[in-house]
């Protein structure tokens, strides 16, 4: 059932649709205006009706694309003339981008620089409104195993406890690890509980021959290195 503001579009608006669909068809993304992706992508969603000045309202609002993406469900319905299924659909677009990047074809990529560890989390955790604890399983030659997020919510040492962590870590056979997670307010100062939890993680695996190689916290687009940092 359609969304009372997902209003019927008039017909002269569908040739202009199509026109995007093909225009993607033959060349991709390449040369497109922020706005003309959203306006086919939200197509998809709102097929009866116009939706460039939605498209338009949205990047107003956030600025990019990727905070539209990143955006929570309830602030992307508090744009007029979202509903509950365009907002879904948007949310749901990000996911897949998550997946395609932890899918199996991905996995044995390997970590060689700091740039690219906070990017891959970087990836993961931006802009969501509550914490997650992420994991990264390395193999002994610093290729990605898995990820996992082994928590969601405060990060504290009563739910992110080392235990929980090595058993993964076994389970994957992972030489090596690499943690992260985000702080929603925007801070890049570690905690006192972050700085905990990474020492005694450190400990934890140590004692099974497993390296700790970083804790990384997400904070808005920026991401701080506990290792380079010196915390670690």
């Amino acid at each position: 059932m359609a969304n009372k503001n997902e209003k019927p579009a008039t017909v002269n608006h569908l040739g202009h649709r199509q026109r995007l669909k093909v225009r993607f068809a033959k060349q991709g993304l390449s040369g497109w205006h922020d706005y003309e992706v959203l306006e086919l992508l939200l197509g998809y969603a709102i097929p009866r009706r116009d939706v460039k000045p939605l498209a338009k309202d949205l990047l107003r609002d956030f600025k990019t694309i990727k905070r539209v993406l990143d955006a929570p469900l309830d602030r992307l319905q508090g744009v007029d003339g979202m509903g509950p299924q365009s907002a879904l659909f948007l949310k749901l677009c990000r996911e897949l981008l998550v997946l395609y990047l932890e899918s199996p074809d991905c996995q044995r990529q390997t970590i060689t620089s700091p740039e690219q560890i906070g990017e891959l989390c970087r990836a993961r955790l931006e802009g969501l409104p509550e914490e997650q604890f992420l994991v990264l399983f390395l193999d002994n030659r610093h290729r990605l195993i898995a990820s996992e997020v082994i928590h969601r919510g405060t990060v504290d040492m009563s739910v992110v406890y080392p235990r929980e962590v090595l058993t993964r870590a076994l389970l994957h056979r992972a030489a090596a690890l690499l943690v992260a997670h985000n702080h929603p307010g925007g801070s890049t100062t570690p905690s006192s509980e972050d700085l905990k939890i990474t020492q005694e993680l450190k400990k934890a695996a140590a004692t099974l021959d497993i390296r700790l190689l970083d804790h990384l916290i997400v904070a808005g687009c920026q991401v701080v290195s506990l290792k380079e940092s010196g915390d670690l």
